[in-house]
């Protein structure tokens, strides 16, 4: 008798911290509720994301980047993503670690034009 592995038919995703992160999370009105698209609280933050997000679908904001800064653990990273999904699938989202950029072992433009390309969908 042979033992083969069973392959799931089912979309398989990975899981990752903030997988669980589907949008902003703002009602008709561009206010934050409590508890919506994996967020829960942060809801002036989720409502000045919202506006950014406004600004960047009506064309209104200039430049192709956000930069988010603050201390670890406040939620950047989440209301980024969820600023990504609610852009739409063509926008990318690519996190970035700080000790990554300051490693000594490659040059900190170097790192940041990877992740640029990265971005862009250029190798």
């Amino acid at each position: 008798m042979k033992i083969e592995e069973v392959k799931s038919t089912t979309k398989t995703e990975r899981i990752a911290s903030h997988s669980h992160v589907k949008g902003l999370g703002l009602n008709e009105g561009g206010y934050a509720d409590p508890v919506a698209a994996g967020f829960i609280g942060q809801e002036k933050a989720r409502e000045a994301a919202g506006i950014a997000v406004d600004l960047i679908k009506a064309k209104k904001m200039a430049g192709r980047a956000v930069l988010f800064a603050g201390a670890p653990g406040t939620g950047k990273t989440a209301i980024a993503l969820g600023m990504a999904k609610e852009l739409g699938p063509k926008v990318p989202f690519v996190p970035m670690v700080g000790s990554e950029v300051y490693s000594s072992e490659v040059k900190k433009v170097e790192i940041l034009m990877e992740n640029f390309r990265r971005a862009i969908g250029l190798r």
